[in-house]
C-alpha cells in the first residue's frame, strides 16, 4: 500500500505568536503562509482569544481571509464562503460554547451581592474598554462585538468568587482567568476546536494523514499545544511563559513571526514536505 501523504493543519495563536508582540506585524510569516496556501501543502487556522470583528481587521496584513478560523478561545468556529465544514457550506459561524446573550442573561440573574462586583465589556463603553485593556479605541470597539464570551473585571473576594463559580457552573458557564480580566465562557476550549476541525478534514481527505501543528505563547494555548501532533511554545521577549513535559512539544528559537517561520519550516522538513526558500 502506498504511503499516505501528510497534510498539516497549522493552528496558530496570534498575539505574540504569529504577530510580533510590539509591532503586530506578521512578517516574514505572512509570506510563508501565502506559499503554503498557494501550493496546497497545508492549511493555516488562526485560533485566538480575539473576536471575529478583531480578526477581520487583521486580514489586510495576514493572508487568512479564505481559511477556517476560531475566535474567543475556541468558542466560535468561522467557515468562509465556499468551504464545507461538517457537511455545511460556508459562510457561517458555529458556536461551540454558549451564546453571548445567554451569558448576559445569566449574569443578570445573579444575586445582587455578587453582581455588584462584576463589570463586563457589556457594561463598559469602548473608551472604558480601551483604557482597561490598552487597546486603541477602534480595536476596543471591535473587542466589544462578542459572540460567546464575556470578559469582566472582578472586585469581590475569593470567597465570593467561589460562590460565583458555583452558580455559573450550574448554568454550564465557566470562569477563566486571564491577565487583568476574568472571562465567562461556555464549555469550549482551543483544543476542542482543534480536534473538531481536524476530524472534519480527516473525513473530507481520507487519503491523507491530517497532522495537527499548534503554536502559542500563553497558558490558554498549552492544552492545545500538548494535544497536537507537533506542539510549539513561542517565547516572548521576556522568555518562555509556559512549560510542558511532553516530548513532542518544542520551543521556538525566537519570539513572534521569525520564530514561527523557523518552527514551521523545521516541522515541514520532518514531515518530508518541501517549502520554497525564503
Amino acid at each position: 500500500m502506498p504511503k499516505r501523504s501528510a497534510y498539516p493543519l497549522i493552528f496558530t495563536d496570534l498575539d505574540g505568536t504569529l504577530l510580533d508582540h510590539n509591532s503586530y506585524s506578521a512578517k516574514p510569516a505572512d509570506l510563508l503562509i501565502e506559499q503554503i496556501i498557494e501550493q496546497s501543502i497545508g492549511y493555516v487556522i488562526p485560533i485566538t482569544s480575539k473576536t471575529r470583528a478583531e480578526l477581520r481587521s487583521l486580514q489586510a496584513s495576514i493572508p487568512i481571509s479564505e481559511t477556517i478560523s476560531v475566535t474567543e478561545n475556541g468558542s466560535v468556529i468561522h467557515v468562509p464562503d465556499g468551504c464545507i465544514f461538517e457537511g455545511a457550506k460556508g459562510p457561517h459561524s458555529s458556536i461551540a460554547g454558549i451564546e453571548y446573550t445567554q451569558i448576559l442573561d445569566q449574569i443578570g440573574k445573579l444575586p445582587h451581592n455578587l453582581q455588584k462586583y462584576i463589570t463586563g465589556f457589556a457594561d463598559m463603553t469602548a473608551d472604558a474598554v480601551s483604557k482597561a485593556t490598552g487597546l486603541p479605541l477602534d480595536q476596543a470597539l471591535l473587542a466589544k462585538e462578542r459572540q460567546a464570551t464575556e470578559p469582566f473585571l472582578w472586585r469581590g473576594s475569593d470567597t465570593e468568587l467561589n460562590q460565583l463559580k458555583m452558580i455559573m457552573t450550574a448554568a454550564n458557564i465557566r470562569i477563566q482567568r486571564g491577565g487583568r480580566f476574568y472571562h465567562f465562557t461556555g464549555q469550549a476550549a482551543k483544543q476542542q476546536a482543534m480536534a473538531r476541525i481536524r476530524s472534519a478534514f480527516a473525513k473530507q481527505q481520507p487519503d491523507q494523514d491530517i497532522i495537527a501543528i499548534a503554536l502559542g505563547d500563553g497558558p490558554n494555548d498549552l492544552e492545545m499545544i500538548e494535544a497536537a501532533d507537533f506542539g510549539v511554545i513561542m517565547p516572548n521577549p521576556e522568555g518562555v511563559s509556559i512549560e510542558t513535559t511532553q516530548p513532542h512539544v518544542r520551543i521556538a528559537p525566537s519570539p513572534g513571526p521569525q520564530g514561527w517561520v523557523i518552527a514551521i519550516r523545521d516541522i515541514f522538513a520532518e514531515l518530508g514536505l518541501i517549502l520554497p526558500k525564503s
